[in-house]
């Protein structure tokens, strides 16, 4: 299966927490068990796909952001707004060059996920995942989602496009077990 390279910035989070790419295990879509596969394999937003699996609407709560040479970069763990149970960690580099300012504004509160922001100001977008992967717990899941470090997690490598082809985002999205 296929590596990846991730944006300085997403390493540097990804390295910041001990979650180390070569430990990623590839996988198919087809291969991935569900719920996963639902939730993971689709060219759809994972905002609006979790708030129709969870039937919440879906809160953010920032982690940590940088903001460098017009990557806006942010850890951010997605959660159930009727429970605050967490049901997303990303990484998220968002190129806000190709954001209109309203958005930008939005983003940068950090008030709100970035599928949503843009489903909400009705801004043109696609999903492309690069790649879907399994993985060990790292610590911060371990902690966030209640789980064991032996606990196996899924996730996907996403690309957020415009209509320019033009990458709006890069995101590195893990799920809490079922």
């Amino acid at each position: 299966m296929p590596s990846y390279q991730f944006s300085e910035y997403l390493q540097e989070i990804l390295d910041q927490r001990g979650i180390s790419p070569p430990d990623f295990r590839w996988l198919e879509g087809s291969s991935m068990p569900q719920p996963f596969r639902d939730l993971l394999v689709h060219e759809n937003d994972m905002t609006s796909t979790l708030e129709k699996y969870h039937q919440s609407p879906i809160g953010l709560e920032v982690l940590q952001v940088s903001h460098e040479e017009g990557d806006y970069v942010r850890e951010v763990i997605l959660n159930k707004r009727s429970t605050g149970e967490p049901v997303e960690y990303g990484a998220i580099d968002i190129v806000l060059d190709h954001f209109p300012l309203p958005e930008k504004q939005a983003i940068v509160s950090g008030n709100e996920p970035l599928g949503g922001i843009m489903n909400q100001m009705e801004h043109p977008y696609f999903s492309r995942p690069k790649g879907f992967f399994s993985l060990l717990a790292p610590r911060i899941c371990q902690g966030r989602f209640r789980c064991g470090e032996t606990q196996e997690l899924f996730g996907r490598y996403n690309q957020l496009l415009n209509a320019k082809d033009e990458t709006l985002a890069s995101i590195i999205e893990i799920l809490p077990p079922v």
